[in-house]
């Protein structure tokens, strides 16, 4: 079970569009391996594990499809926006993530002789680290961490504020933190 599909990768993100023997054509592997991985960062193994098993449970459907929640702000009521791991503007972390590997892992292709940069006609061979760097780290903003303003629409901030929700909390949510990284990868 896949929650993005090939259609995420548009804008920022775009892969060629050539279904057949493009890269979309070979995209899916890397859906079903790094949304797992993110998924699990975020999660944690058990509750991911009971995503897997319980997507319509309402704690999972909000997660996925987003939820307006609210949160006391400064004194005041604020309502915050969480916009899921999938929804209509197609801009979900788990696809910047799968670029982001994607990119790191077509770079260069491994022949016999090592590897090698696919030298195409007409056009000239470019360094994919800013495009990578800028996908990952534009998914670690929506992935979120501890301290980010409450007012954030992270995925962090959402199962923080439901973290302890009695019937559609995340109980044994366990958060991996990521950072940001540079063009260098640190």
């Amino acid at each position: 079970m896949s929650l993005i599909d090939s259609t995420y990768f548009v804008r920022e993100i775009n892969l060629p569009g050539n279904v057949l023997s493009g890269a979309l054509a070979d995209i899916q592997p890397y859906i079903d391996q790094y949304e797992r991985l993110a998924l699990i960062n975020l999660l944690g193994y058990p509750l991911y594990k009971d995503l897997i098993a319980n997507p319509t449970d309402t704690r999972w459907v909000r997660l996925i499809e987003g939820h307006e929640y609210e949160i006391d702000y400064h004194g005041a009521t604020t309502t915050v926006k969480w916009n899921g791991l999938t929804n209509t503007e197609l801009r979900s972390l788990i696809a910047y993530f799968v670029f982001y590997y994607y990119l790191k892992f077509h770079a260069t292709f491994t022949s016999s002789r090592g590897e090698l940069l696919a030298n195409s006609e007409n056009a000239k061979a470019f360094n994919p680290g800013q495009a990578m760097n800028n996908a990952y780290n534009f998914a670690i903003d929506l992935y979120g961490k501890p301290n980010d303003d409450l007012v954030n629409p992270t995925a962090y901030n959402f199962l923080y504020h439901f973290k302890d929700d009695e019937t559609d909390g995340y109980d044994g949510w366990i958060f991996t933190p990521l950072d940001r990284q540079n063009t260098f990868g640190i």
